[in-house]
C-alpha cells in the first residue's frame, strides 16, 4: 500500500462524549479478559497485508492453543467504517486489527480500543522505538503495538543528478537551485511531484519544522495555527516552486505515477522509508538508477526529521479475549520470528529497538539503491525525528477536507498559505460542531 493514511473521517467516532473522554485516558472497557493464554482460543484479526497468513502461520505454530482468523477488511477508511460499526453495536468487530497512527486516537480516546499495558502489553514501551511508541502512548495506556513506521528520507534518481551535473540537496534551498537545474538541463524532468489530495505531505513538512497545527487541551480546548511562522514557510516555499513549474501534478501510487518515476520524470520521493518496497516492488527495472539520502533539512546544521506513515496492531475493547489478542499482537511485531517475517514476506520497516541495534539489518548493502547501507540513513532519521507532534481525535476529517483547500491552490497554482487558512476554517467549523472550544492562534 502506497498511501499509509485514511483519506475520509469516521465522523462517529468524534463526538462531545469522547472529548470529555479524553481526560480520563485510562477508560472503560480496557479490563482485560479472563481467558488463560494457555486454553484453546479462537482471535479474529482485521488486516490489509495480502501476505500476512504466511505471519499468522508461523505464530500458530509457536502458539497451537490458539487459531487466528485473517479477515482482509478493506485498506484505511474501510476497515475504521466497519471497526466504528461494530463499536456502535456493541459486538461485531475483530479482536485485532490494524489501524494507522493518525487515525488511533480517534478511537483510542472514545474508549473502542484496550489499553495493552492491563492486557500483557507492559513490555511495549521498552521493546519498541520511543518515537513509535509515542504515537500510541496517551497518558499512561498504550492502545497499540507499534508494526511499522515512516522515517522521513529522500529517494533520488542518482542517473538524473549525475547527467544534469547537479549536486545531491542537502537543505531545502539547495533542493530549489537542483529543481531548477534538473529542469533546465532537462525539461521534461522535475524535482517532484505535487500531488492535491496527498495530505501527508504537509503533515511531513509541518512536522520537521516543529509547528503545532493543532493542539487539544483539557480534553475539549483546541487550538489551530496554520498560519505560524512555520506554516507559512512551507506553504510558501512549495507555492513558488509549483508556481515555477518546478513540479509535476500526480497522483502517487497511479500507474501515471509509477510510470513517471520509472521513466524520470520524478527526480525525488521525499517519503517514509517504506518507500523502497514501492520501488522494488513496481519498477525492478529501475535497479541501480534510485539512492537514498536523508531528507532535507531547511537550515545548513540542521538535523531534525519527520515521518511519514505507519500502523500499528490494536486490541478493541469489546474483545472477550485480549490477553490472547495482545500475545499475538506482541509476538507478530515484537518477537525476532515474528520481525523477520514481517520484514521479510511482507516488506515492513520493523518498529522494535533490537532490529535497529543489530549491525547485520542496519549495515546490510540493498542492491537496488545501488549498493547503499540504506538503513543507516533510515536509523539516522528515526533517532533524528521531531519530537511534539500529535494527531487529533478527528484526523481522518482533517484530510478529507484537505483536497477542497490546500489541494485546489495546488491544481490552480495560487498561494497555498491562503488554501491552508481556508483549511483551518473548515477544521474549526467542524471541531466546533463535534464539541471543541475553538481557538485560533494569532
Amino acid at each position: 500500500m502506497i498511501r499509509h493514511t485514511a483519506s475520509r473521517g469516521v465522523r462517529r467516532a468524534v463526538t462531545v462524549a469522547a472529548a470529555l473522554a479524553a481526560t480520563a485516558l485510562v477508560i472503560t472497557g480496557c479490563t482485560s479478559s479472563d481467558t488463560p493464554s494457555d486454553e484453546p482460543v479462537e482471535i479474529t484479526f482485521w488486516t490489509w497485508l495480502p501476505d500476512i497468513q504466511k505471519t499468522v502461520d508461523l505464530f500458530e505454530e509457536a502458539h497451537p492453543n490458539i487459531t487466528v482468523k485473517v479477515e482482509n477488511v478493506g485498506v484505511g477508511i474501510d476497515e475504521y467504517t466497519k471497526i466504528q460499526n461494530a463499536v456502535d453495536s456493541g459486538s461485531g468487530g475483530p479482536d485485532v486489527a490494524h489501524m494507522t497512527y493518525d487515525a488511533i486516537p480517534a478511537f483510542a480516546l472514545t474508549g473502542a480500543l484496550a489499553d495493552l499495558t492491563q492486557t500483557g502489553g507492559e513490555s511495549i514501551a521498552d521493546t519498541f522505538l520511543p518515537g513509535v511508541v509515542s504515537l500510541v502512548q496517551f497518558g499512561d495506556a498504550i492502545y497499540g503495538v507499534p508494526q511499522d513506521f515512516g522515517p522521513g528520507v529522500m529517494y533520488y534518481r542518482e542517473d538524473l543528478f549525475t547527467a544534469a551535473g547537479v549536486e545531491v540537496p542537502t537543505t531545502w534551498d539547495e533542493y530549489a537551485t537542483a529543481a531548477e537545474q534538473l529542469h533546465a538541463a532537462n525539461p521534461n524532468a522535475y524535482i517532484t511531484y505535487l500531488e492535491p489530495g496527498l495530505v501527508d505531505a504537509p503533515y511531513m513538512g509541518l512536522w520537521q519544522l516543529g509547528a503545532k497545527p493543532w493542539v487539544i487541551e483539557n480534553g475539549t480546548d483546541l487550538t489551530l495555527d496554520l498560519q505560524s511562522p512555520e506554516a507559512l514557510q512551507w506553504a510558501d516555499y512549495w507555492t513558488e516552486l509549483n508556481n515555477a513549474g518546478l513540479t509535476l501534478e500526480s497522483v502517487q501510487g497511479s500507474d501515471e505515477w509509477f510510470k513517471q518515476m520509472g521513466d524520470g520524470q520524478i527526480a525525488t520521493w521525499v517519503v517514509g522509508a517504506w518507500g523502497l518496497q514501492a520501488l522494488t516492488g513496481v519498477l525492478p527495472q529501475n535497479e541501480g538508477l534510485w539512492r537514498v539520502a536523508p531528507q532535507p533539512v531547511w537550515n545548513e546544521g540542521d538535523t531534525g526529521t519527520s515521518q511519514w506513515g505507519g500502523s500499528a496492531s490494536v486490541v478493541l475493547a469489546q474483545s472477550e479475549k485480549q490477553e490472547a489478542a495482545t500475545e499475538f499482537a506482541l509476538w507478530m511485531n515484537g518477537s525476532d520470528e515474528g520481525v523477520a517475517s514481517l520484514r521479510d514476506d511482507q516488506g515492513l520497516l520493523p518498529t522494535t529497538n533490537a532490529v535497529w541495534e543489530d549491525p547485520a539489518f542496519i549495515d546490510e548493502e540493498i542492491e537496488y539503491l545501488g549498493g547503499q547501507q540504506a538503513r543507516q540513513i533510515f536509523a539516522q532519521s528515526a533517532q533524528d525525528t521531531v519530537v511534539g507532534w500529535s494527531w487529533t481525535p478527528f484526523q481522518p476529517y482533517i484530510g478529507s477536507v484537505y483536497k477542497d483547500t490546500v489541494g485546489q491552490a495546488i491544481s490552480n497554482k495560487t498561494s497555498i498559505a491562503e488554501g491552508f487558512k481556508q483549511w483551518q476554517d473548515r477544521i474549526a467549523e467542524y471541531a466546533e460542531e463535534q464539541g471543541f472550544t475553538v481557538t485560533i492562534a494569532e
